[in-house]
């Protein structure tokens, strides 16, 4: 367990070689499956990469409300802003901590929903655990822990790892420090431990349940380091950088597009950027292969102020008669969902991508039903395309349409 040339053919062998060749070109011009999922695609961290004098203060949050209130209080004062691994039942009992987290700049990462151990669990039990916390704290608070996760009791295997990254989760965040305040060490004990152990990139792992002292010794905690030279900050702001450029596509992608892009999905969602930002209509935008991002300053600060273009409701202009795209009535299949505001229904394998990729939120209402478009089940939304491709293993079986790429060559 870890914490952590040539050939010359003769007569009829021509024929083979001829289609063994034809196999090949065939093949290396279809579309390639997605890889799957591994172990090495998720990153574990225990001390962040930097030679700077910073450090992070990361809370687990899994028990009693205990000293959280307490702990927002000291951060705000002090002016920190920290990381909290989150789980679902912690959440969904308290609501109100949750958006005073994310409303004073403290970031959310995914602790699972009741804290399991995740080696003992199923793949299909640790995508719920992730599925239905990240669903709780979004439907609280609006949004994303994705690509962050924080392993219970910090147990995992190469297992565990490719199932992370299979559900969307590409860091394994552990700690550097662990204060031992759930075991019952003092303030004294806790701050001793902290400052012994302090070093640039570390983690500070605390609790903040009434068991542990993390609380009471957070104000003495924070003077301690800042007088040692530390600066405190989130988890995020090790990782992400302001900007990544893709050679795969020869953009740049950077500020608020980037941390959207990071936070609501990345490549399976939103694909790889295909062009430089432009102004258009007084907005910065930029094209990906499946979406438009748009910058809307001061609409919605907890998803970076960006907005995806409509560009399922812009491409389907005109259709609005077309069978699929009429709205339609009664469905009684408890698989379904109906959406007024459009008149559509949403069910099944869709319903579900939808619900666990950012819902509404992202890619607005449902404007059609399912119905078959270039072989393939599809669907359309206000802002994306849904398609089913059958060839492909789960999760990738559902992938979002190249909106992005059409709505740029019609432009």
């Amino acid at each position: 367990m870890r914490r952590y040339g040539c050939l010359v053919v003769p007569g009829s062998s021509r024929l083979i070689l001829a289609a063994l060749l034809f196999i090949s070109v065939f093949a290396a011009i279809s579309p390639s499956q997605p890889a799957q999922a591994a172990a090495s695609d998720v990153r574990t961290i225990r001390r962040f990469d930097t030679s700077e004098m910073a450090m992070a203060l990361t809370f687990d949050a899994g028990s009693d409300r205990g000293y959280a209130s307490q702990i927002l209080d000291t951060l705000r004062d002090k002016g920190v802003r920290a990381t909290f691994g989150m789980t679902g039942k912690w959440a969904e009992a308290n609501p109100d901590l949750i958006l005073r987290m994310v409303n004073e700049g403290h970031q959310l990462i995914n602790h699972s929903w009741n804290h399991p151990s995740f080696p003992s669990l199923t793949s299909s039990q640790r995508a719920d655990e992730l599925r239905r916390t990240e669903e709780i704290v979004r439907s609280i608070a609006g949004v994303a822990m994705k690509p962050y996760f924080r392993p219970p009791f910090g147990e995992y295997n190469d297992s565990v790892l490719a199932d992370l990254t299979a559900n969307g989760y590409t860091y394994n965040i552990m700690w550097t420090t662990d204060t031992l305040g759930w075991a019952g060490r003092s303030v004294a004990e806790i701050n001793a431990k902290v400052f012994a152990e302090a070093v640039a990139g570390g983690d500070v792992l605390m609790h903040v349940g009434s068991q542990a002292q993390d609380g009471p010794a957070l104000p003495a905690m924070i003077d301690g380091l800042r007088a040692r030279g530390y600066h405190l900050q989130r988890v995020s702001d090790f990782i992400e950088p302001p900007e990544r450029f893709f050679p795969e596509t020869g953009f740049t992608v950077s500020d608020n597009f980037l941390r959207y892009w990071n936070a609501f999905g990345g490549l399976p969602t939103f694909g790889y950027p295909i062009s430089a930002p432009f102004e258009r209509d007084g907005k910065t935008m930029q094209y990906f292969e499946r979406v438009r991002m748009e910058l809307h300053p001061g609409a919605w600060a907890s998803r970076y102020d960006v907005l995806l273009g409509r560009l399922g409701a812009e491409l389907t202009i005109g259709r609005m008669n077309e069978a699929p795209f009429r709205p339609t009535g009664g469905n009684p299949n408890p698989n379904c969902t109906h959406y007024a505001p459009t008149g559509h229904w949403l069910c099944h394998g869709f319903r579900a991508y939808w619900q666990s990729h950012g819902g509404l939120d992202i890619f607005g209402y449902p404007i059609s039903e399912e119905f078959t478009e270039n072989g393939y089940t599809v669907q359309y939304f206000e802002r994306a395309r849904f398609e089913y491709h059958p060839e492909n293993h789960a999760p990738w079986d559902i992938l979002g349409g190249h909106l992005g790429r059409v709505t740029m060559e019609r432009e």
